[in-house]
């Protein structure tokens, strides 16, 4: 299979105190994470993320000079760079032994500084644990780029922009999960048809995250529209 690792941007879970808790979502078996960017933070505001991400269960590593196929036990986050001054972050399992062919859960949260702003990339270095042919344990270093952050003045307007809404897994199963970029605590979101029409479905928040329940729906495109105080946004969804 192709290196799917390396693609994975895991830059929500590092050592550290854990001090927010969060929990796995079994429904999200495609490897990835999600969402697969970060949220704006406001410098001088608290900031709180859970981010979800899926562990291939195999990869290809390099061995004697050759590309082969091995079984992922675990990738080991040893350290999380370039975050905003102020956060902290953390696993589950708090060890940020990510097991393979399983989904595992972070939180990044704390007081952004005052002093922070601009965009920040993240740089994850990672250790592979993993078996060739199923029995040959393997080592292997790697270093995963790709997520950044952007921090924003407290007086900055708030405004819509690309990205600042994720739906997943998409196609969707029993739920899909809306991501906004700040607390969904007041956000209500609506779905309709192909045709127009609006399907009522049930739904709960929890921090920044509307879980909607899609089990009812037939298979074909929807159209959702979250209403966030002044603020509406829309995105398209299929279910499988």
């Amino acid at each position: 299979m192709k290196k799917l690792i390396l693609s994975l941007t895991i830059a929500s879970i590092a050592l550290g105190s854990f001090a927010q808790s969060c929990s796995p979502d079994a429904t999200i078996t495609n490897p990835g994470t999600y969402p697969n960017q970060l949220p704006a933070g406001t410098s001088g505001a608290y900031y709180e993320e859970v981010v979800q991400f899926n562990i291939p269960a195999d990869t290809n590593v390099q061995f004697s000079g050759t590309t082969v196929n091995a079984v992922i036990d675990s990738i080991k986050v040893t350290s999380l760079m370039g975050l905003p001054p102020g956060l902290n972050y953390g696993c589950n399992p708090s060890t940020c032994a990510l097991p393979g062919g399983k989904t595992s859960c972070g939180v990044i949260y704390g007081d952004i500084d005052g002093s922070a702003s601009g965009t920040y990339n993240f740089v994850v270095p990672i250790i592979i644990y993993a078996r060739i042919g199923g029995a040959f344990p393997l080592q292997q270093p790697d270093t995963l780029f790709y997520l950044s952050m952007d921090v924003n003045a407290p007086n900055s307007a708030k405004t819509i922009v690309p990205n600042t809404l994720m739906a997943y897994p998409n196609p969707a199963g029993n739920t899909l999960h809306v991501t906004l970029a700040h607390s969904a605590a007041e956000a209500t979101i609506k779905v309709y048809d192909g045709q127009g029409k609006e399907i009522e479905l049930p739904f709960t928040t929890q921090y920044n995250r509307i879980d909607l329940q899609t089990e009812t729906l037939s298979k074909g495109i929807y159209y959702g529209v979250v209403q966030d105080g002044a603020n509406t946004h829309r995105f398209k969804f299929v279910k499988s």
